[in-house]
């Protein structure tokens, strides 16, 4: 009987291990399909968002005692880039030597999700403040980096409000020498077309008498796709950024405005094709 006794254990033994493999496994397979579902792109926006916020944060209070200063931007995007290494995503900057200028200049940028945060990081001159949308300035640890860094906000639906940010970058560009960065598009854009050209950056361009310098970033269709919840675990990314264009050469803000659009416009379909992602491709629909 007490032989009975121990092999009937070790049989229920058995068969709770066995039940317990098989859970597991149904476990780890169920997570391996959501993973490939749009679980796997609300987790890694998530991450990116908390990178965002933590990577402001963090980066903002290693800056405090070096006071509001462009040279914060450094030690932030730092922050940022190592939080974010885990995502796998490289970004090559091409012609970065065009931005080592001391003087001032516009730098404009094709805008086409929340992934451009991170590219703009590679591609910071010194002394460059950035031209955000007010909401932004809600987004706890961002707006600590964004304030300490003097990025300038700006309210679209307010004319008024929008006529004054200029005015104040304007001064800071005559008097501090600043480059300012701006996405002309003024909202994302992830088609193979960009969209006209928002006349702030070039009204700054024309008054102040300073050069656009262009800097254009291949698509992220590859890896990062919002409309289709797809955002692949490695991407390459190349920034390219263009010889300075001579604002005093045109007569109007909308001739400059419309000729950076045009170069930037057959450097984005250039870049696309080496990459490939053609602006025919159905991964750029």
């Amino acid at each position: 009987m007490g032989d009975g006794h121990v092999h009937s254990h070790d049989h229920d033994h058995g068969c709770c291990c066995w039940s317990l493999a098989v859970k597991i496994a149904l476990f780890g397979f169920i997570l391996v399909v959501l993973w490939q579902t749009k679980l796997r792109y609300h987790l890694k926006m998530f991450f990116y968002l908390l990178s965002l916020i933590f990577g402001g944060l963090i980066g903002g209070l290693i800056s405090i005692p070096y006071g509001r200063t462009p040279k914060n931007h450094f030690r932030m995007f730092k922050v940022f880039q190592i939080i974010n290494s885990v995502l796998q995503l490289n970004f090559e900057i091409r012609h970065k030597e065009r931005l080592e200028s001391e003087e001032p200049f516009i730098l404009i940028a094709n805008h086409q999700s929340c992934m451009d945060v991170l590219g703009m990081t590679f591609a910071w001159p010194q002394n460059c403040v950035v031209v955000l949308k007010s909401s932004l300035k809600y987004l706890p640890g961002f707006n600590l980096c964004t304030y300490l860094c003097n990025a300038v906000y700006i309210n679209r639906f307010n004319k008024e409000k929008s006529k004054t940010t200029v005015d104040d970058t304007a001064a800071a560009i005559r008097d501090h020498k600043r480059k300012v960065w701006l996405f002309p598009e003024g909202t994302r854009n992830p088609g193979p077309t960009l969209l006209p050209f928002k006349k702030g950056a070039f009204i700054l361009a024309h008054n102040a008498k300073i050069p656009v310098v262009c800097c254009v970033f291949s698509t992220h269709k590859q890896f990062y796709d919002w409309e289709n919840y797809r955002f692949d675990d490695s991407g390459h990314v190349i920034g390219d950024i263009l010889p300075p264009i001579d604002s005093t050469k045109f007569e109007t803000v909308e001739e400059l405005s419309e000729h950076c659009r045009k170069v930037m416009q057959t450097r984005f379909d250039e870049l696309n094709v080496e990459i490939g992602v053609s602006a025919g491709d159905k991964k750029s629909d």
